[in-house]
């Protein structure tokens, strides 16, 4: 059935106020709230690092689109860019649903009021609409460009190819920049989820060890008292570690556990007791000479640990084996100072018995290191923020060769290595965070241990709003201790890995 050429033009009205329509709404909606919009790009699976100009160019791009079909001599033109438009947008929401690891939130404009399926339906009507109306757009009184139909076929497959070429380019090359060269742009998880949580009768609580069953926790108030939680953090029993008069430890004492022992560890005096968790007795005392902090116990009878190496005039790491005298080793020219060797090497010490690794966070620095369990280093990575020098000022103490740290720039807090990820609580904010969801929640960052690539982050929420001070993991759950709780997080999502 042939339409009238009078039905063909109101047609082709039609379609240029729908898109005019689409187009205006969808630009000026991103131009008013455009924090939020550049922030919802930086969250994509596909487009984080190209999220400063592509805020921009997006909106701008409609808007110009809207322009070129006001005008009768420019709307072929105007069509299109419609239509090219249209096609990368699809090629996105394509990906999105194919092979990205998770689905973002929505980017404003119509993608705020559809699911992402029911978009892409969408996007295949108004892909449909502008070839259609490219080809009445032929119609030699409308054809103002004097195209034919055969080449306006040959450009529309060519703009068809490019399009999707572009958006796969894209993509394929921001997640590469996301791992390897991120520009400190964060990629949250979202649905990382509170799932238990219990009081304690103080906040003095630290993780200590775990088994398949349970969590226990020491005290650094008191070194003697055990605490075993079930790891869904329903109950919990306590118990006093029982040790001779002669033994007893001081207040500086931490327990570690490491089924079926336990060990009271006094790195100031070079003390070391060790027991059996089936009892909490003590059974065996070991003495040495090395003042050491920091420690970690990574084998039955290998402790590494962080101290003062009078040799070089700095801190290093090192291990030692439990047995009479505490015979130690250092392992110098890991730890590399940028002020005095002191507290600008200040930091972390973590072992991952998941895969026999030992991992060093600095505190003030954007680095960490990745050594085996005799602390020969593997590898140095850095963490996705700036700061690779340290900044502190530190004074020299009236008449005693000590120094005072008087004010830092505290980088990563706290950090923990499990399962070959290392997990760092970051203090700083990066490009596209709301100031205040990052007021509100700590920051947690996820690197693969092995090659130290960016993965992706989640926010842990303060709890009667208190900051979360330490944390560990134990298979996919995240416990963390906020004021006088422990809390869990189930990041099973953070953990699922979609291979691109």
């Amino acid at each position: 059935m042939k339409i009238s050429t009078v039905t063909q033009k109101r047609m082709l009205t039609i379609v240029y106020l729908l898109y005019i329509l689409l187009f205006v709404y969808a630009g000026l909606s991103k131009l008013l709230d455009f924090e939020n919009f550049s922030i919802q790009l930086a969250q994509s699976p596909m487009l984080s690092i190209y999220a400063g100009w592509l805020g921009w160019a997006v909106p701008i791009t409609e808007l110009l689109i809207v322009v070129l079909l006001v005008f009768p001599r420019t709307r072929l033109l105007g069509l299109a860019g419609a239509f090219t438009l249209m096609v990368m947008f699809t090629t996105y929401i394509f990906i999105i649903l194919n092979y990205a690891s998770y689905l973002p939130c929505s980017c404003g404009g119509v993608l705020e009021k559809l699911g992402w399926r029911e978009h892409l339906i969408f996007n295949l009507v108004f892909i449909f609409l502008a070839i259609s109306a490219i080809y009445i757009a032929l119609h030699p009184s409308l054809n103002y460009l004097n195209i034919s139909k055969g080449i306006a076929t040959t450009l529309l497959c060519i703009l068809s190819v490019v399009s999707i070429s572009i958006v796969t380019i894209l993509f394929q090359s921001s997640e590469n920049k996301m791992h390897t060269s991120n520009p400190f742009i964060r990629r949250y998880v979202h649905g990382v989820l509170k799932s238990y949580k219990i009081k304690l009768p103080g906040n003095a609580y630290y993780y200590a060890g775990s088994d398949s069953k349970n969590i226990y926790l020491g005290n650094y108030s008191n070194p003697l008292l055990v605490t075993i939680i079930d790891k869904k953090l329903q109950t919990q029993e306590a118990y006093t570690i029982k040790v001779a008069k002669n033994d007893l430890p001081s207040i500086a004492t931490q327990l570690r556990v490491s089924p079926p022992l336990f060990y009271l560890i006094d790195g100031e005096i070079s003390r070391i007791l060790k027991g059996s968790i089936k009892s909490w007795k003590v059974h065996n005392r070991y003495d040495g000479k090395l003042s050491f902090s920091d420690y970690q116990i990574i084998k039955e009878n290998i402790v590494v640990f962080k101290a003062y190496n009078s040799s070089n005039n700095q801190y290093a790491l090192g291990y030692l084996h439990i047995k009479d005298s505490l015979p130690y080793f250092f392992k110098t020219g890991l730890l590399q100072k940028q002020v005095a060797g002191i507290f600008d090497i200040d930091g972390s010490l973590h072992y991952d018995s998941q895969t026999d690794q030992v991992s060093y966070t600095y505190y003030y620095r954007n680095t960490f290191l990745i050594m085996d369990s005799l602390l020969k280093l593997k590898s140095e990575h850095h963490t996705i923020d700036t700061i690779k020098h340290v900044q502190l000022q530190i004074d020299t103490l009236k008449n005693r060769k000590k120094l005072k740290l008087t004010s830092s720039l505290m980088v990563n807090p706290s950090s923990y290595s499990y399962g070959g990820h290392q997990y760092v609580r970051s203090n700083i904010k990066g490009l596209y965070e709301p100031k205040k969801t990052w007021e509100q929640t700590q920051t947690i960052d996820v690197y693969d241990m092995n090659n130290g690539n960016y993965q992706s982050s989640f926010y842990v929420y303060k709890q009667a709003d208190a900051s979360v001070r330490r944390f560990f993991i134990i298979d996919s759950n995240f416990y963390g201790f906020s004021n006088n709780y422990l809390v869990c997080y189930d990041i099973n999502k953070i953990l699922e890995k979609k291979e691109y």
